[in-house]
């Protein structure tokens, strides 16, 4: 009989298993500890809050939140585990895959969906006008085409996201002003600086948080998006909008760059600088904390 603390231990082996892509020694767990495929982790990061509280080896396959790389073999691991009674009754890894952008780049978000599908009798709804917005909401661009490619629907939000121009001009006097407003924050989280200026030339409010919580210029400053937020500030768009967090723009690129980094943010920051953002006064250390990181002298 284990122990809780010993369950938990061999859960993370397992986990760590199963991350290497080492199915022979998974199997060999698994067979050893048959309990394993049901066990529920709730002990440590990130397993206590949060979306992946209560994870089973099942929720792992996603690659979100990102542990390690998708193994290569994913597809044959995730085969182990239903094979050894793994289920995603309430559809929750499906909603994993839908919205990695690990899975996405990787290429094995649907062909794992397929699979769990395959155990459960049912398919996904590709109707459901909904089903791109979580892929196009967490970077997994990948993903919705493929759903695209099978039959998904996509309305202006989703043609911005993926950089269809042609699509969202067609669009734009069908749509209404929120789905307009959230295009416009997609273009600008993953940098299709056409259609923000389209956008914008038809009079699209730029500090619109359009229900999202931050602006189209927060957003580009988050992801990294160094043309976008150059096009913005030469648009003059405003800089000391606050979003949900009471963050302005540079607020959140300071943020961003030290807990979810892009290559750009340093020259964000500085570009945001420039344009007479508005620094508060303890920030000044985490500028100059970026600095000495990229080199700049003070």
């Amino acid at each position: 009989m284990t122990t809780e603390v010993e369950q938990y231990e061999i859960f993370c082996g397992a986990v760590e298993t199963l991350g290497g892509g080492d199915i022979e020694r998974l199997e060999t767990l698994l067979d050893q500890y048959p309990w394993l495929v049901d066990y529920r982790c709730r002990k440590g990061e990130p397993y206590e809050q949060g979306y992946f509280a209560g994870a089973t080896l099942l929720n792992h396959i996603a690659g979100n939140p990102s542990r390690f790389p998708i193994p290569s073999n994913i597809v044959d691991i995730t085969r182990l585990l239903l094979n050894r009674g793994a289920r995603d009754d309430e559809k929750y890894t499906i909603g994993l895959l839908l919205t990695s952008k690990q899975a996405s780049e990787a290429g094995v978000a649907l062909p794992l969906i397929d699979l769990l599908c395959s155990t459960t009798g049912v398919d996904l709804d590709l109707s459901d006008p909904t089903i791109l917005d979580g892929p196009l909401g967490e970077n997994a661009p990948g993903t919705a085409r493929e759903l695209i490619r099978r039959g998904a629907k996509m309305d202006i939000r989703h043609a911005a996201a993926l950089g269809e121009l042609d699509l969202v001009q067609r669009l734009f006097n069908d749509e209404t002003k929120l789905l307009i407003e959230q295009a416009f924050i997609y273009a600008c989280q993953y940098g299709h600086n056409k259609i923000c200026a389209f956008l914008l030339d038809q009079g699209v409010d730029a500090t619109s948080q359009a229900g999202i919580g931050q602006t189209g210029f927060h957003y580009a400053a988050h992801y990294g998006q160094l043309e976008t937020v150059k096009m913005l500030i030469s648009r003059n768009a405003p800089l000391e909008v606050k979003n949900m967090y009471g963050g302005t723009v540079l607020g959140q690129a300071l943020w961003s760059a030290y807990n979810e980094p892009h290559k750009d943010h340093i020259q964000i920051v500085e570009a945001l600088i420039a344009a007479g953002a508005v620094i508060e006064p303890d920030w000044n250390k985490w500028i100059d904390e970026l600095r000495r990181r990229d080199g700049k002298r003070i």
